[in-house]
């Protein structure tokens, strides 16, 4: 059985599909919500990426996480806790058809994270994002990190993950300025 590519050329429907789910979202949480952020791979124009949308919700100042969840939850998506990252909180679309709506049947694949208004990890992939759309030699680093991961991975995913972790981690506290 064939099996999905681990990473694709960008796609240029990302940002739209990112602004289409961003809406819906935006639009549930309200006021508990500052803004929704396209982050990671596929928001950085030009960037080869797993096809998944990565989206931060930043809350609102005071806002808790119990009070997203509990609009969340019915759009169709699980609260995973923070999966040892403090202040960075998961949610597993339970469908393709997550976050429930009338505007549309199904949704690109996506991870959805909330994350407080000043969080550490919200400022980390924020500041990461906007330095690689600014910089076409860090983005051409990053994706040489990502090709020599794809090619240690030999099509195993989660050997990919932790081989671009490994291979990038220099990379990553120098954009970073850890």
């Amino acid at each position: 059985m064939p099996t999905s590519p681990i990473v694709v050329a960008y796609d240029p429907r990302w940002p739209r599909e990112f602004e289409e789910l961003a809406a819906v979202l935006a639009a549930a949480l309200g006021d508990l919500a500052l803004a929704v952020h396209h982050v990671g791979s596929t928001s950085i124009p030009g960037m080869a990426a797993k096809p998944v949308l990565d989206i931060d919700i930043e809350l609102a100042p005071g806002v808790p996480v119990e009070a997203a969840t509990a609009v969340l939850s019915p759009l169709g998506y699980a609260y995973k806790g923070d999966q040892g990252i403090p202040e960075r909180y998961a949610y597993r679309n339970l469908t393709p058809a997550a976050p429930f709506c009338e505007q549309r049947a199904t949704w690109p694949p996506h991870h959805l994270y909330v994350c407080p208004h000043g969080s550490r990890e919200l400022s980390r992939h924020l500041l990461f994002r906007d330095k690689l759309r600014r910089d076409p030699a860090l983005r051409q680093e990053y994706l040489e990190i990502k090709q020599e991961a794809l090619r240690r991975a030999e099509g195993v995913r989660q050997v990919y993950v932790d081989e671009k972790a490994a291979l990038g981690d220099a990379f990553f506290r120098r954009v970073l300025g850890d």
